[in-house]
């Protein structure tokens, strides 16, 4: 234990030598920070590296500790990419006489299969880097951040598969329920490229949050959002979700009203039907490229369509539209569909008048962007329907604040044993790093740098004897 305490020792003062070495040859600040980084990295695999040997040399020297295993052979070494890169370490063979079974004793203790190339942590890293970018691009990680050999996309892609991704609202139940008067619901969906199929699949996502504030100057935030997207059997399952969010963290009975906000699909209006005190409101968004499409670039026609829009009047608005059949009989198609659009969609938009002093703007479009399309759609190539929901739900855990690595590492198999040393051992080590420590700082005290003195000459036999 002392030699390898010692060894630590070193190698945790070399650091200090290779960052002073590196300023010397006055280096940029940026390649200071790649170096230092370098260094960090092989410090952290030399300490897990003599961790685990240490772990070994401890379970051959005390047999009471493996009962039944006898040493097989010594000195098999085994590479693993962890956080800190590719490390190897030597470890013990054993042999157990009654199961005739053969094990590395010591790799239970870190939670390593016989064939694991990359560990959980490791692999947790990746999973994460795998919701912002391709997986392909991901598996180049190990290369690009110095742990050794690039993965392919598939073993990346199989680590994501294998993440449970909460879809319930267990992780947010308050202390105390909140009290509103007013809650939104916004949704929209993404359409997804279908791998080896043509059209695209719809993806939704659904937020739920008190309203609109700022956040900074020139930009706002919803206040107490919480998104729902994934791999929900049904779309009544995924509004069933949003309904257990919401009582469990509101007082339901307070509620006044909750507006669901979208584009008028049918799979939006449902939630009424399962959302307690819900109103649908049509987002204007969706209600103005109908418009747009259907007049183009008539300002006045425009215009006459979103007054009587706002004082709720349809037939005006039909008459309106009829005379744009007139003046652009090109754009018969377009109109009829706006015609369409806006009788089947017109509650939503009466609803929108009716309570336009609560009814606050939707954000729907950019949110979708952001969350879904922005890894799903905006990219070439296509998805599985399991495997772009399953990417969906990532990207919605990781937008209501949750840790894809640490949902990915609580979800591993977990080492069932401590790490074991000798307790006097370790209380000697734990002595002799102190008394290190004790024996640097004495002999790096500003007063022994300054004028000789009574005191001076006394501190400086201290560290001479140290």
């Amino acid at each position: 234990m002392e030699k390898i305490i010692q060894h630590l020792w070193d190698k945790f003062l070399l650091v200090g030598e290779n960052v002073i070495e590196a300023l010397e040859r006055k280096i940029t600040y940026p390649e200071l920070e790649i170096k230092v980084k370098e260094i960090l990295n092989q410090l952290g695999k030399d300490i897990l590296k003599m961790v685990l040997e240490t772990q070994d040399a401890y379970l051959v020297e005390h047999r009471e500790e493996r009962p039944g295993w006898v040493v097989e052979r010594r000195q098999e070494e085994k590479h693993v990419v962890t956080v800190f890169g590719e490390m190897s370490y030597h470890r013990t063979y054993f042999y157990h006489k009654e199961t005739q079974s053969y094990a590395h004793l010591v790799d239970d203790y870190a939670g390593y299969t016989p064939h694991m190339r990359v560990d959980a942590a490791a692999k947790s890293v990746l999973a994460d880097m795998a919701t912002e970018q391709s997986y392909r691009r991901s598996g180049r990680g190990p290369e690009q951040y110095g742990w050794g050999e690039s993965l392919s996309g598939q073993t990346v892609k199989n680590t994501i598969d294998r993440i449970k991704v909460p879809l319930s609202s267990d992780d947010i139940i308050p202390a105390q329920k909140r009290r509103v008067r007013i809650l939104y619901i916004e949704a929209d969906e993404d359409h997804v490229a279908q791998w080896g199929k043509k059209g695209r699949m719809q993806i939704p996502l659904i937020y739920v949050h008190e309203g609109i504030e700022k956040a900074s100057r020139g930009r706002n935030r919803l206040r107490n959002a919480r998104y729902f997207s994934g791999p929900y059997k049904t779309i009544d399952d995924l509004w069933f979700a949003v309904l257990d969010y919401i009582e469990k963290q509101y007082e339901l009975d307070q509620i006044e009203r909750i507006y669901i906000n979208g584009d008028g699909a049918a799979w939006i209006r449902s939630g009424t039907e399962i959302i307690p005190k819900s109103i649908f409101i049509l987002d204007l968004f969706h209600l103005s490229k109908y418009i747009i499409a259907a007049v183009g670039p008539e300002p006045k026609l425009q215009a006459a369509l979103w007054e009587h829009i706002k004082r709720s009047d349809l037939e005006k608005v039909m008459v309106v539209l009829d005379k744009a059949q007139k003046l652009r009989p090109e754009r018969q198609k377009a109109i009829t569909k706006t015609k369409r659009y806006i009788r089947g969609q017109w509650d939503g938009i009466e609803a929108r008048n009716r309570y336009r002093e609560e009814v606050q703007g939707c954000s729907a479009e950019g949110h979708v962007s952001h969350i879904l399309s922005a890894r799903l759609s905006n990219r070439p190539g296509g998805w599985s329907k399991a495997g772009a929901e399953q990417m969906a739900s990532l990207r919605a855990a990781k937008a209501n604040g949750l840790n894809i690595k640490e949902i990915y590492l609580a979800q591993q198999k977990q080492p069932v044993k401590a790490l074991q040393v000798d307790a006097e051992k370790l209380k000697r080590a734990k002595r002799t790093i102190q008394r290190n420590v004790a024996i640097e700082m004495i002999r790096n005290m500003p007063i022994l740098k300054g004028p000789q003195s009574p005191l001076t000459k006394a501190l400086r036999a201290l560290a001479a004897t140290a």
